[in-house]
C-alpha cells in the first residue's frame, strides 16, 4: 500500500501513552501501530476497498518475536527478527538490515531457518524458508518470505493457529 498522506490528529495524553505502549509491545513505530488498528476497524466495521489478493492462503497479522539464520550454519549465528504477518504459506518479517545479508544471499537458491514460539503455546517451531521480496525500510528490512520444509508437528502447530 503506498503512503501518500499525512494526517495529524489531537488526542488525549491517556491515549498517546498507551498507543505508545503498544507500539513498544508490538515493536512497531506509533504511525504503523495507529495505521493498523484503523485499518483493522475499517475492516471489520465498514466496507474498506482491499487490494486483489494474489496468495492461497489467508495472511494473519501478528507482532512475534523470532530468530533467523542461514539454514546451513550452525547455532550461533543467530539474528533477532519480528514475523508481521503469517500464514500457512508462508511470513513477512522485519529483520535489521545489518543481519539481512546473512539470511538473503540474492540468489534463487537462498534459504534460512526461522525459529519462533506462538502466542499461548510453548514448543518453538523451526521452519526453513525461501525469500521471496526484500524491501528496505527504516533501518530494517521487510522480508516476504515462503515455507519450504518444516517438520510436520510444527506445520501441524502453525495450522493449529491460524486456523
Amino acid at each position: 500500500m503506498k503512503k501518500e498522506v499525512t494526517i495529524c490528529f489531537r488526542t488525549s495524553e491517556e491515549l498517546r501513552n498507551a498507543l505508545e505502549a503498544a507500539a513498544r509491545e508490538d515493536r512497531r513505530s506509533l504511525s504503523s501501530t495507529i495505521e493498523l488498528i484503523l485499518t483493522d476497524y475499517l475492516k471489520k466495521n465498514r466496507e474498506f476497498p482491499e487490494e486483489h489478493e494474489r496468495r492461497r492462503y489467508v495472511r494473519k497479522t501478528v507482532a512475534i518475536p523470532a530468530y533467523v539464520r542461514k539454514s546451513h550454519t550452525g547455532p550461533g549465528q543467530q539474528h533477532g527478527a519480528v514475523i508481521l504477518d503469517l500464514s500457512l504459506g508462508g511470513m513477512r518479517l522485519s529483520v535489521p538490515k545489518e543481519s539481512v545479508s546473512d539470511i538473503y544471499e540474492g540468489a534463487e537458491n537462498s534459504r534460512f531457518e526461522t525459529s519462533f514460539v506462538l502466542p499461548h503455546d510453548d514448543r518453538p517451531i523451526r521452519l526453513i524458508c525461501k525469500p521471496e521480496r526484500v524491501v528496505p525500510s527504516n533501518g530494517s528490512v521487510y522480508v516476504g518470505a515462503s515455507f519450504v520444509d518444516a517438520e510436520f508437528i510444527n506445520y501441524l502447530q502453525l495450522q493449529k493457529y491460524l486456523v
